[in-house]
């Protein structure tokens, strides 16, 4: 469930570094510094364990913690026509944002489902938002919420600010604690999550994703296989629901498209706000 709560997981980490050890790190280390080495360290550690090849993840032998489905994602929408991509805005690769192929499958079923209604946990630069407000329909909203930036200095959002879409747009800073989702209950087609990666965080904003979502629609959650906390986390979910990990990203899918899905996903919402992570070990 957390890695904090496993007594292996510091030996399995401290052999996992080990392994980025060599004499390339030693020479770093002598030529350039403590920083350089440290950098180059924690960057061949993330190839070594996978970080670095999403498109290869399910393919690695020793990547054993991706426990999630993984699928095609022309087999997870096999209505959309992936021949060609939809026009996606700022496309190039953000530090700690989407790829441009997560991008790109985004705004694909944005623009397929036609949602009135996106809501977007994690603005960050506001590049995701963007996209969204380029594919929802006329009339359509992008919610995006992420935690008030820290004065003088705001970058949040920043992409959409002098853009035209800006009016699609609805930006609110508030802590996903303190955020009042009853106004969108059950009427999200989209909603997409990237806020946070510690198990409180996850907890809070799973369960207002499930609390916004409606029916027919879809939840993406990014950095799958990425980040540790969404991992951990998301593993534990999918022995309840049906979520799958879309094949070389890093972006896990759950449809929200039959009324027994809805019912478990409100179900699972509402005890993850209750009890949290335990209520997947009652009994």
């Amino acid at each position: 469930m957390n890695s904090n709560m496993d007594p292996l997981a510091g030996a399995r980490r401290l052999l996992k570094g080990l392994g980025a050890v060599n004499l390339n790190a030693l020479r770093v280390l002598l030529r350039s510094g403590v920083g350089p080495a440290a950098d180059y360290v924690t960057y061949t550690h993330r190839l070594y364990t996978g970080y670095g090849l999403p498109w290869m993840w399910s393919r690695l032998a020793w990547r054993n913690d991706l426990r999630v489905p993984s699928i095609r994602v022309e087999e997870l929408f096999p209505e959309i026509d992936f021949v060609r991509s939809p026009e996606v805005l700022y496309p190039f690769p953000r530090d700690l944002s989407t790829h441009p192929h997560e991008l790109i499958i985004l705004a694909f079923v944005v623009r397929q489902l036609g949602p009135e209604l996106v809501v977007e946990f994690g603005t960050a630069e506001g590049r995701t938002a963007l996209n969204f407000a380029l594919h929802v329909p006329s009339g359509g909203e992008v919610v995006t919420v992420n935690f008030p930036p820290t004065p003088p200095t705001n970058y949040v959002g920043y992409f959409y600010w002098e853009h035209p879409l800006r009016e699609k747009i609805k930006q609110v800073f508030t802590d996903l604690r303190a955020w009042d989702s009853t106004p969108y209950r059950g009427t999200a087609g989209v909603v997409f999550c990237d806020a946070c990666d510690e198990l409180d965080g996850l907890v809070v904003e799973t369960a207002l994703a499930f609390e916004v979502v409606g029916m027919g629609g879809v939840i993406f959650r990014h950095d799958y296989g990425s980040a540790e906390g969404p991992t951990h986390f998301w593993n534990e979910l999918s022995r309840e629901l049906p979520v799958k990990h879309l094949e070389g990203t890093t972006l896990l899918c759950l449809r929200v498209n039959t009324p027994e899905v809805h019912e478990k996903v409100q179900k699972v919402g509402a005890a993850l706000r209750q009890n949290g992570l335990a209520w997947s070990h009652k009994g």
